[in-house]
C-alpha cells in the first residue's frame, strides 16, 4: 500500500475546494482571499498542534508512540516577515514535558536554525552562486519572485472564479481582540466546513466551469509564456537568446496551441471523471474511507477593513483506513494564528552563525553521533534523542547464506563498507599505505586495518585480528565480523536459526 498516495491526494484536493469561496452574505471572499498575496511584510503569532487518534487493541509500545507524538506542538511567539526574502521566527517546540525554544533567520543565502542547547545552528544554504538542484550558478529564483506571484495570483483568481462553495459556508460581522491592537477590531468572521465525500462531489463541477473559461485560461498560458521568457533571457545559457526569441515571435500561436491541450485534458477530465473515481475506489478503496465524511476540514478566518486576515484557524481531521500495521485511526492538525503591522515597516532577527553551522546538506553531519555531539549533554534536546527516541540504537539480523556472511576456518566474515554503513561509520581508504580507517560514529574511535594483514590499530593501540581481512571478487574488503563490530561499539551474537544480529546500545 502507498500510504503517501492515500494522503497526499485528499489533502491537494481540500486545499483546493477551500479556494471555492467566492461571495458570502455580500461579503467578497475572492478579493479578500486574492489579497493575502500581497502581503509583503507582517509580525504573526502561531501554535501548530498534531493529534493521532489511535486504534483499538494496539500496542504498548504503539501506544508510546503516538502519546509522544501528541504531546508535540510547536508555538511561534513572534514571526517577522520583512520581505519576500527576509523573515525570522522565534517559539518554542513542545516534546512531552519538555519545552524547547528555536529561533529561525531565512534570508537569501540560506536559512539558519538555532536549537537550545546546540552548539551550532543548523543550516540550509539557499546561495544561488552554488547553483540550485538542476539550475546553473548564479541562476536566483528572487528576481524573478514578481513574475512568480503575479502568476500565483493569476492562477487563485482563476482558481476561485470557478471553484463551487463548500455545503457549509458563512461571512457575519464581530468584533474581536486582535494581537497588536488596543481596542477591539470590526472583523468579518469567515467560516468554512468541508466533508471528504463533499470534496470529490465539487471537483467535477470546477474542472467543468474551469474548461469553459477559454480567456482565462489563455490569459493564465500568456503569463507563463512572459515568466519563461524572462527566466530564459537571465539564465544567459547558451540558446538562450534563441528560445527568447522564439517565445516573443510565437506568443499568440504558443498560447493557442497549449490552451488546445489544456482544453482537451480538462474536457477529458470531465467526461471520465465519474469512472475515474469509481476506478480509483476500486483499486485503492483505502482512499474511500480517507475521503468520507469522518474527513474534515474547518477553517475560520477573520478579516478587517482592509481586506487583511488578522486572525485565523484551521482544523484539518483525516480518516485512515484500517490497515495492517497501521495502529491510528485517524489524525488532526490544528493551527491558531494572529496577525498585524501588515505590510508596514518590519525588521526581521538574525541567528548567529559566526562559529559555524551543521549543514543539513551534508550527510556526514547528520548521523546519530554527529547529531548528539552537537548538543550540551545535559540539554533537554540530548537527553530527548539519546534515551526517549534512541537515535543511537541499531539492531539488524543477517541471514548466513543472504546477506554475504563468509565463514572461513570458523571466523565470520562480512564486507567492512556495509558493516561501516550500518553504524553510521566513516570509512576512509589511503592508497599509500593501502589502508582502511574506519571512525566510529558516536565515541569517534579510528580503527585501522588492511588486507591480508591480522595486526590493526583501534585508537592507536595494537588490536590482533582472529583472521586476516581479504578483498572478495567484487573488490569489497570483508573483516571478521565479531571483532570490528565490538570495536565499532556494537556486539555480534548469533542465533539458533544461524543467523547473526548486530545491535548496539
Amino acid at each position: 500500500m502507498n500510504i503517501k498516495k492515500w494522503i497526499a491526494i485528499p489533502l491537494i484536493l481540500l486545499m483546493v475546494a477551500l479556494t471555492g469561496c467566492q461571495a458570502v452574505g455580500g461579503f467578497d471572499v475572492s478579493k479578500s482571499l486574492l489579497g493575502t498575496l500581497d502581503v509583503k511584510s507582517q509580525q504573526s503569532t502561531e501554535k501548530i498542534s498534531l493529534k493521532l487518534t489511535p486504534r483499538e487493541g494496539i500496542t504498548q509500545g504503539d501506544q508510546e508512540i503516538i502519546d509522544l507524538i501528541n504531546s508535540i506542538s510547536v508555538t511561534v511567539d513572534e514571526a517577522k516577515v520583512q520581505s519576500e526574502e527576509v523573515a525570522s521566527a522565534k517559539g518554542t517546540l513542545h516534546i512531552d514535558k519538555y519545552n524547547l525554544p528555536f529561533e529561525l533567520a531565512l534570508d537569501r543565502q540560506g536559512m539558519a536554525i538555532q536549537l537550545e542547547g546546540a552548539k551550532k545552528p543548523y543550516y540550509i544554504p539557499l546561495n544561488p552562486q552554488e547553483g540550485l538542484e538542476g539550475l546553473p550558478a548564479g541562476f536566483d529564483p528572487y528576481v524573478y519572485s514578481k513574475d512568480v506571484r503575479e502568476l500565483t495570483k493569476t492562477a487563485a483568481a482563476l482558481m476561485l472564479k470557478h471553484a463551487p462553495n463548500p455545503s457549509t459556508i458563512s461571512a457575519t460581522s464581530v468584533t474581536e481582540e486582535v494581537y497588536g491592537e488596543k481596542d477591539k477590531v470590526k472583523l468579518t468572521h469567515l467560516h468554512a466546513e468541508l466533508r471528504g465525500d463533499e470534496l470529490v462531489a465539487l471537483v467535477k463541477p470546477f474542472l467543468t466551469n474551469l474548461a469553459k473559461d477559454e480567456a482565462g485560461l489563455k490569459e493564465l498560458i500568456s503569463q507563463a509564456i512572459d515568466m519563461t521568457k524572462n527566466i530564459a533571457s537571465g539564465m544567459n545559457l547558451e540558446g538562450s537568446d534563441k528560445v527568447t526569441a522564439e517565445l516573443s515571435a510565437n506568443k499568440e500561436k504558443l498560447v493557442n496551441e497549449a490552451y488546445t491541450e489544456v482544453k482537451k485534458y480538462l474536457d477529458l477530465a470531465v467526461a471520465q471523471y465519474d469512472v475515474g473515481v469509481s476506478t480509483l475506489y476500486a483499486q485503492s478503496p483505502e482512499i474511500k474511507t480517507v475521503l468520507s465524511a469522518n474527513t474534515v476540514l474547518k477553517t475560520d478566518s477573520y478579516f478587517d477593513e482592509k481586506g487583511n486576515v488578522r486572525k485565523a484557524s484551521t482544523d484539518l481531521t483525516v480518516a485512515l483506513p484500517d490497515v495492517e500495521g497501521l495502529p491510528v485511526k485517524s489524525f488532526s492538525i490544528v493551527t491558531e494564528a494572529q496577525s498585524w503591522n501588515i505590510n508596514g515597516s518590519v525588521t526581521a532577527d538574525k541567528v548567529d552563525i559566526s562559529n559555524g553551522v551543521i549543514d543539513l546538506n551534508k550527510q556526514a553531519e547528520l548521523t546519530p553521533g554527529a547529531t548528539l555531539r552537537n548538543f550540551d549533554a545535559n540539554s533537554p534536546i540530548y537527553n530527548i534523542l539519546k534515551n526517549d527516541l534512541g537515535i543511537t540504537k541499531k539492531e539488524k539480523t543477517f541471514e548466513q547464506y543472504y546477506d554475504f556472511l563468509d565463514n572461513r576456518g570458523g571466523t565470520t566474515f562480512f564486507a567492512l563498507r556495509e558493516l561501516a554503513s550500518e553504524l553510521d561509520a566513516e570509512l576512509k581508504w589511503d592508497a599509500a599505505t593501502k589502508q582502511y580507517t574506519v571512525v566510529d560514529d558516536i565515541t569517534g574511535k579510528t580503527l585501522t586495518l588492511k588486507s591480508g594483514s591480522k595486526q590493526a590499530t583501534l585508537d592507536g593501540s595494537p588490536l590482533t585480528l582472529p583472521q586476516a581481512p581479504y578483498v572478495d571478487r567484487f573488490g569489497y574488503l570483508n573483516v571478521p565480523f565479531k571483532t570490528v563490530a565490538e570495536a565499532l561499539g556494537a556486539t555480534v551474537t548469533r542465533n539458533s536459526d544461524g543467523g547473526y544480529t548486530l545491535k548496539r546500545d
